[in-house]
């Protein structure tokens, strides 16, 4: 046990003839034992569960990779392989998709706390702006994995999906033709998808959740305070009740973690989502809708002509990125921010009421004994005995 710590120390002392190792570790450590506000309560670990979400996403989508083979002749087929025949594929895979839905959901809410809170203000603009993005990059992540298996929703899900962007005038259809490959959804589409899931949007991710990290960790927790106050000290955050992040926040950020884990693998095991039907191309089934977190979107479609209802969450996109731009309130916190805060309110129920009328259109459900049956733009008709909708 002696010899290695003795080869160890050398390969220090070496590093350390060479770059200031000791320097380096004495810094980080300082750094994550830097108090964090009282104010950090579990809302703040929700970039945390991100991070841990996507580590299981690398890894239960890396074993996949063993199995999946990127064609349209053996997507499906290949996917069935790892459900039904490998060990514990099942579980690997449904991992991975409960991963999926449940990160967008958890990035969705750190970006939410984040605008209530005003921690989007100076000297925190660039650290909101790569939030952003990370968001935008997790729904692409969820846009070209969705295609992958191969089965009927997910391919006709992907024709609207790429059919929308055609639409916009002048760059519509060669952004169309860039993302499908070839003029209808096919292999050029799949292995397109493959490539852009597994290779680029990871390494963008890794790149930008890195420098996210590095301007958190350097600019600290944002405090309630105005931005045109002085922001409070490590001596002041700590007398006013302020903990270590390291190990008190970071013990929280653990407990928040394993819980999340326990609910993956409940959902993975009790509430399996399984492909459906492989994808036919000259059969289109009815009711076809994206994954839920492209519901608002999708409904959009339905109420406003096409070139703006495509145009026009890209619009609010942008406005969302240069919102600590745009925003010159010095004011942080919630109670004295309530247009901020009604705006964000509203903005949430219009997010939420198109998502609940994408699930519902096209759908038959019996209320208070009378049965409706909601059509596409999610109005409800009341049906008759014979099945008709009553005008």
């Amino acid at each position: 046990m002696i010899l290695p710590l003795i080869r160890l120390d050398r390969i220090v002392d070496w590093l350390q003839d060479r770059i200031d190792v000791r320097g380096a570790v004495s810094f980080l450590l300082g750094n994550l034992r830097n108090p964090i506000p009282k104010h950090a309560n579990f809302l703040y670990t929700f970039g945390s569960i991100a991070l841990f979400i996507f580590g299981l996403q690398a890894i239960t989508g890396a074993l996949m990779m063993v199995y999946y083979k990127p064609t349209v002749k053996e997507a499906y087929d290949s996917v069935q392989y790892i459900h039904e025949t490998v060990p514990f594929g099942w579980l690997i895979r449904q991992i991975h998709v409960w991963g999926a839905n449940l990160m967008v959901f958890v990035v969705f809410v750190h970006l939410v706390k984040t605008y209530f809170y005003g921690a989007y203000k100076k000297p925190r603009e660039i650290t909101w702006m790569f939030g952003v993005v990370l968001f935008g990059i997790v729904l692409g992540f969820g846009f070209t994995g969705y295609l992958l298996p191969w089965d009927q929703l997910a391919f006709w899900a992907t024709t609207v999906g790429t059919e929308a962007p055609g639409s916009m005038p002048v760059i519509g259809p060669m952004t169309r033709e860039l993302m499908r490959g070839q003029a209808e959804v096919g292999e050029a589409t799949l292995g397109r998808f493959y490539v852009v899931h597994v290779f680029l949007l990871p390494a963008l991710f890794v790149g930008a959740v890195s420098v996210h990290l590095f301007l958190i960790r350097y600019l600290g927790t944002s405090p309630l305070s105005r931005t045109d106050e002085p922001e409070p000290t490590k001596e002041e955050i700590g007398k006013a009740g302020g903990t270590p992040f390291w190990p008190n926040h970071v013990i929280k950020e653990g407990i928040a973690c394993y819980v999340l884990l326990g609910v993956i693998l409940t959902l993975a095991v009790f509430v399996p989502l399984m492909p459906g039907a492989p994808a036919d191309p000259f059969s289109t089934p009815e009711g076809i809708k994206p994954e839920w977190y492209f519901l608002p979107m999708f409904q959009l479609l339905k109420y406003l002509p096409e070139p703006i209802a495509v145009g026009l969450p890209g619009l609010v996109g942008l406005l969302i990125f240069l919102l600590p731009l745009l925003d010159r309130s010095p004011e942080r916190h919630p109670s004295r921010r309530p247009v901020a805060v009604w705006l964000g309110i509203g903005f949430l129920a219009v997010t939420l009421g198109l998502g609940v009328l994408g699930e519902l259109s096209e759908t038959t459900h019996s209320l208070f004994g009378q049965t409706y049956h909601f059509d596409s733009k999610g109005i409800p008709h009341a049906v008759a005995d014979s099945g008709e909708a009553v005008e």
